[in-house]
């Protein structure tokens, strides 16, 4: 299953998520049964998991999550493979959070950042630190006695100073990661989402920008519109399947987000003159 999250959620109107200002947090996640999710990620989260064990797959490696570690993920595209304790239970917390936060708290407590190298991933337990816990499990408390937005704000921060008390090296290298990113995040959103947009409206909606805003986001980096840019986006994404990968032009068409291999085709064609097979013929290394 698919989850463009935390949109998801928000068009579902999910009881369990709470607004923290720009942050969203989805609280007892409760499951009752082993899953496999396919979690496009349109703004960064910190995962704390509570029961159960998480296990993510990227390209490189898989990343195991056990209960009491908290995990954190920039904004990306992910598989993962949730798993219920041997009692039957998995429970966790999800907390969304945008490049304005992360802003926002460099600011509020002067960290001068000292990356070392990119790191999209953080994970980190906490079950070993009463004070961490203690933190964690307040959190979880006020969000389920729904109190004031400020004293959330409050405990979330909290949480992201403990991770820079314990593991502060890793925390400024995932932090300058996110930030080396903020300009062009928009556009990395919607390259990474290609193959459910449709129109405008599912670019908005991806990026959480109005129609008007997108325009003008897209005039200034990319210098053209929206549908031009998703347009050539495609086709570019499309001569690479068709040069590296054996995947057949309905799969491409699929991939690149066309809804029929025939109108990839003319669109293709349109553009280069040639059709996906006879490019492929010409190109295919």
């Amino acid at each position: 299953m698919t989850y463009v999250v935390p949109n998801y959620f928000l068009v579902n109107n999910y009881k369990n998520l709470t607004h923290i200002d720009n942050l969203l947090c989805l609280h007892s996640i409760v499951k009752g049964h082993n899953s496999i999710v396919d979690a496009r990620n349109t703004m960064h989260s910190m995962n704390i998991l509570i029961e159960g064990s998480k296990i993510i797959h990227t390209e490189n490696k898989n990343i195991t999550i056990e209960a009491k570690e908290i995990c954190f993920l920039t904004q990306n595209n992910y598989y993962m493979s949730e798993r219920m304790t041997k009692e039957s239970r998995y429970k966790s917390m999800v907390l969304y959070f945008d490049d304005t936060f992360v802003l926002e708290f460099i600011k509020k407590y002067a960290i001068e950042l000292q990356a070392i190298q990119e790191l999209e991933i953080l994970k980190i337990p906490y079950k070993q630190n009463r004070f961490f816990t203690a933190t964690v499990t307040l959190f979880e408390e006020y969000l389920e006695h729904q109190l004031p937005t400020e004293l959330l704000k409050l405990k979330v921060e909290e949480i992201f100073l403990h991770v820079l008390r314990l593991k502060p090296k890793e925390l400024h290298s995932f932090l300058s990661t996110i930030l080396n990113k903020t300009e062009k995040r928009v556009l990395h959103i919607l390259e990474s989402n290609i193959d459910i947009i449709e129109n405008i409206k599912d670019m908005c909606t991806l990026t959480h920008l109005t129609s008007n805003q997108l325009r003008r986001y897209i005039k200034k980096q990319a210098h053209t519109t929206p549908k031009l840019w998703i347009d050539t986006k495609r086709l570019q994404k499309a001569t690479l399947l068709l040069k590296n990968s054996d995947k057949n032009i309905t799969e491409i068409a699929t991939e690149c987000g066309y809804a029929t291999s025939s109108w990839f085709i003319s669109q293709f064609k349109k553009e280069y003159a040639q059709t996906p097979k006879e490019f492929r013929e010409k190109n295919h290394s």
